[in-house]
């Protein structure tokens, strides 16, 4: 195995990861010292929220969410350059527009979250007790757009980019996928319209960025310092 169709990958994944330090966990850390509260988006499609059950066993989906997306990041670095720099232009893009979402228009779940009937009680299960600390972690801010169904879809997008990867890998991207953005509603952690502004975003800036020439001189900028530093890789014998 060469390696370095791994290590190629590894900035890259560093400026994803900086990105989400700023834009997400940036504005929680600004709300929270503020103390300012966002608006509830629950009045938009409300009786399909209130339709939502609660089921804590979608956890568990939730909490894979971070190694599912790092890991397919590096999966689509291991079989194609050039997706995985599509795929790095809009994780770019997306989570600039999902920060300027959060600085200028917070939204806020609490009261969804308080429907679960976890808050204030002490005979909590392991699974509900795995809740509410996601609830504690992450906050109740940060809802619209959601970030864990931007970036679940941002992994659909690089099935859809390669089209000669193996069928299993396509099966469990979907599943992985499809099992996090319903884990965000039953979970109480986002309303309807948090998911579905979510994916828009990431499927106007896949449309309208796809064949940009930015996407050539990001790959080049980024393979300049991976030939510094021995740890590039030529795919150009797998196109």
């Amino acid at each position: 195995m060469n390696i370095k169709r791994f290590t190629h990958a590894i900035i890259p994944f560093g400026v994803v990861v900086l990105m989400l330090l700023i834009t997400y966990w940036g504005n929680q850390l600004y709300f929270e010292a503020t103390g300012i509260v966002g608006a509830d988006l629950s009045v938009v499609f409300l009786k399909f929220n209130q339709w939502v059950p609660f089921w804590p066993i979608t956890v568990y989906p939730y909490i894979l969410s971070y190694p599912f997306w790092a890991f397919s990041f590096f999966y689509f670095g291991y079989r194609s350059k050039r997706n995985m720099y599509i795929i790095l232009m809009l994780i770019l893009v997306t989570f600039t527009i999902c920060g300027l979402f959060y600085f200028f228009w917070q939204t806020d779940v609490q009261a969804w979250r308080e429907t679960s009937g976890l808050f204030g009680r002490t005979d909590l299960n392991f699974t509900e007790s795995i809740v509410m600390w996601i609830y504690n972690a992450a906050g109740p801010r940060n809802a619209n757009p959601s970030m864990h169904v931007l970036m679940s879809w941002l992994c659909i997008i690089g099935v859809r980019l390669d089209k000669k990867m193996p069928r299993l890998a396509k099966i469990i991207i979907w599943t992985l996928t499809i099992s996090i953005c319903v884990s965000t509603q039953t979970m109480k952690q986002h309303y309807i319209i948090d998911l579905i502004s979510a994916i828009i975003i990431v499927e106007a800036a896949y449309w309208l960025l796809k064949d940009w020439k930015a996407i050539i001189g990001l790959e080049r900028f980024f393979t300049k310092i991976n030939q510094k530093l021995h740890l590039d890789w030529d795919d150009s014998q797998t196109q």
